[in-house]
């Protein structure tokens, strides 16, 4: 019973604001990989973020370059002050928190020291940065993404 109660309660629950909304959908595109000593890359990006009726939102990609790959997960939950906090949710090395806010039509979410997502959306085309400091030095990428259907 007790159980029944608390389903219907959080079912009844109004949403949070969607203020992810824009940037919502799955997106894939390429563009240029910079990293230290090295001339630019190819970089091809698959990117997917998903509202979850109860959780936040799944912000889900891989980046790849024809010497490797990388995949994340991260959900991302709306906070107080228009802040938008995000939690590894991959057994990987990125970091734990990531956080940011959405500044115009520009989403940044970074972990304040190493690295930093950033994406711009334009009708169906998403603009997306990375940027990573690392034992190498500071890596860079840019991709233009596009809304798939």
């Amino acid at each position: 019973m007790i159980r029944i109660v608390l389903t219907a309660l959080l079912l009844a629950t109004p949403a949070p604001a969607q203020t992810l909304g824009p940037f919502e959908g799955e997106w894939q595109g390429e563009g240029t990989l910079a990293l230290p000593d090295e001339p630019a890359q190819r970089l091809r990006c698959r990117l997917r973020l998903e509202e979850t009726r109860l959780s936040g939102t799944v912000f889900q990609g891989r980046c790849a370059t024809a010497q490797g790959g990388r995949n994340f997960t991260y959900l991302l939950r709306e906070a107080e002050g228009g802040m938008i906090r995000g939690e590894n949710r991959a057994e990987d090395d990125l970091p734990p928190q990531i956080e940011g806010r959405i500044e115009g039509e520009i989403l940044r979410l970074g972990d304040g020291a190493q690295g930093v997502f950033e994406m711009r959306r334009e009708g169906t085309r998403l603009h997306f940065r990375l940027s990573a400091e690392g034992r190498q030095g500071p890596t860079r990428g840019e991709a233009v993404l596009h809304l798939r259907d």
